[in-house]
């Protein structure tokens, strides 16, 4: 199985949100959560609930944008001088 095949399956069909993790005994919740946990951190989820939280405009998701280049580059100048 590669890569694209684990991650295809990793994520439920017509929920971009939720997991699948699957186990057969008991013993096996731990490893379970384990997985899961794994599998929710590299799919992104939490970020993109945290995202949807609150909405913010275009212009100032631009303007943050402008304003953290800006000071990068004041760092970097800082910085060769």
């Amino acid at each position: 199985m590669n890569k694209k095949q684990k991650q295809h399956q990793q994520i439920v069909a017509g929920n971009s949100l939720a997991v699948n993790v699957t186990g057969t005994d008991m013993y096996d919740l731990t490893y379970a959560l384990k997985t899961w946990k794994r599998k929710v951190k590299s799919a992104n989820i939490l970020n993109s609930v945290k995202d949807r939280k609150e909405y913010i405009k275009p212009s100032v998701k631009n303007r943050y944008a402008k304003q953290r280049a800006c000071y990068i580059q004041h760092i970097k100048d800082q910085h060769n001088n």
